[in-house]
């Protein structure tokens, strides 16, 4: 049942977001950077694991090149049987990897695990927890991550409360282009 619950809410999702404009990835995007950038976590952060943005997910493009900027580290994934970060160096080092999604070609390990993740999501609830696409690849990263969890999404992306299962793992922050959500 919740399986089919999921799927149903994903579908939806997945047709609001694949309806927006460029320019609207763009401005919503810009809106959740702001908050990003903003939050004390952010700041404390010295090193902070991004997604690399596919379709109309959000974009965080600006947002690892701002990180870096700031003498950040900036980690993006590499998806094989499991999520491993490698340090990020340039947009002109990307190729498709798993699912098409794009990936360091160079993999350069980390200094050290990320303070921070920030985490892509169909949608989230105010329950605090995510829907993916249903893989599983984050959860189980963040099963043994003690970094400290934002998911981000357009504020349409937000439910008052998703099907859960046992193995779905919470936020601690969910920023969107219209309000931060934590507990």
């Amino acid at each position: 049942m919740v399986q089919h619950l999921k799927a149903a809410l994903r579908i939806r999702m997945l047709a609001k977001r694949d309806a927006l404009s460029k320019g609207e990835v763009q401005t919503l995007s810009q809106a959740i950077a702001e908050r990003l950038f903003a939050s004390e976590r952010f700041k404390e952060a010295k090193t902070v694991a991004f997604y690399l943005p596919k379709g109309n997910e959000v974009d965080t493009t600006k947002m690892i090149e701002r990180t870096l900027a700031l003498g950040k580290e900036a980690l993006v994934p590499v998806t094989d049987h499991q999520i491993t970060f490698v340090r990020f160096s340039s947009f002109d080092d990307l190729i498709p990897g798993k699912f098409n999604i794009l990936e360091p070609k160079t993999r350069v390990a980390p200094s050290k695990e990320p303070d921070l993740v920030v985490i892509p999501g169909v949608s989230f609830g105010l329950c605090m927890h995510r829907l993916g696409y249903g893989k599983g690849y984050y959860d189980r990263y963040l099963a043994n991550s003690p970094a400290y969890r934002i998911g981000i999404c357009y504020d349409f992306q937000v439910v008052e409360k998703l099907p859960t299962h046992e193995n779905d793992e919470r936020m601690d922050e969910i920023i969107t282009d219209k309000r931060v959500i934590t507990l």
